[in-house]
């Protein structure tokens, strides 16, 4: 007959064979990642500056990881529906998501979403920042983002202006400049730049607040540049002013990045992170990059971690100073 020392002793040796033999287990599944195809979930629409990016990213991966990455294009929210999914995916390294830090930092300050944006995921890697700007049709009667101000005051809920997304940054700035210059103007939404822009073009709106994709597309579709909603004026359109000289102190600092569900082990965080590196080094991405103007980063997991942390607060001062929330609508942890 056992004693309850002995008992107690048996446990515990019988508890350290199952953590040993785990451990064991998971450090075997992290030497043969990936040993099957990784689905990545794109956040916006197919042809966009995300999905034509992440795309190039993926194909240049393929080559070092010796498996095929496969696209799946889940849209709306921003880019929240697809870290919706991608939250409840199992967090073995083969599901991974490419979105922008928006769905983490903004768009949940505004509403709220069915994840904790600092701890329902795993930053894997971020890789550029993109320039996004105020664009109308050539034919628009307006040359200068003076004059559609203008215009705006004196017609109130005329202008029509449509975006990624709702909670988008470009929503963001146009709410932004709503605020300050005292106007009304109507947001229309979309799930993605391009089709934004296909409504501009279209005729269904008159002004198309855009992600990078407007880089490409002024030179082959009839738009013009008002402003470009960076830092500083861009190469591409030395002539167009920025925000900040309009006197709008917001500007653009959204990162496109690779995302994975929380509680993936750091093995494979380290190889994916070190894969995606290897081809933003490359003189091929970097080409893709630049036909949007995009900004280069090559910030890996834990840096980026940690510039999510750090932005979530200084976010949520912004949005409660331009009195578009009172509080942050979801819990970020």
């Amino acid at each position: 007959m056992f004693t309850k020392t002995k008992r107690f002793s048996v446990l515990c040796f019988t508890m350290c064979c199952f953590c040993i033999c785990l451990f064991g287990q998971i450090q075997e599944a992290s030497a043969g990642y990936p040993g099957k195809p990784i689905t990545i979930l794109v956040a916006f629409a197919a042809g966009g500056s995300v999905d034509t990016t992440v795309r190039a990213l993926a194909a240049g991966a393929e080559e070092i990881l010796g498996q095929p990455l496969v696209i799946e294009n889940k849209t709306g929210g921003g880019g929240s529906v697809a870290l919706a999914v991608l939250k409840g995916s199992k967090p073995d390294g083969y599901t991974l998501a490419g979105a922008t830090s928006t769905a983490i930092v903004r768009i949940p300050q505004r509403r709220k979403v069915p994840y904790a944006p600092l701890k329902s995921f795993t930053p894997i890697f971020a890789y550029a920042s993109p320039p996004t700007a105020v664009v109308v049709k050539k034919d628009s009667p307006w040359k200068t983002f003076e004059e559609l101000i203008e215009y705006a005051r004196k017609n109130p809920g005329k202008v029509k202006y449509s975006t990624a997304g709702s909670g988008s940054f470009m929503h963001l700035a146009m709410e932004m400049v709503k605020l300050q210059e005292k106007i009304k103007w109507i947001h229309i939404p979309y799930k993605g730049t391009m089709p934004a822009m296909t409504a501009l073009l279209g005729g269904h709106v008159d002004v198309c607040s855009a992600g990078p994709e407007f880089v490409s597309m002024s030179k082959s579709s009839p738009i013009r540049v008002l402003a470009t909603q960076t830092k500083e004026r861009m190469d591409e359109f030395p002539e167009v002013p920025s925000f900040p000289e309009l006197g709008y102190d917001y500007y653009n600092n959204t990162l496109f990045s690779v995302f994975a569900p929380a509680g993936v082990e750091p093995e494979i965080v380290k190889k994916l992170e070190d894969a995606f590196l290897r081809v933003a080094q490359t003189e091929k991405f970097k080409k893709v990059l630049k036909q949007y103007g995009m900004v280069i980063f090559k910030i890996g997991s834990k840096e980026y971690k940690a510039f999510l942390e750090e932005a979530w607060p200084k976010e949520t001062e912004v949005l409660k100073k331009l009195g578009l929330i009172k509080k942050a609508a979801t819990n970020p942890n």
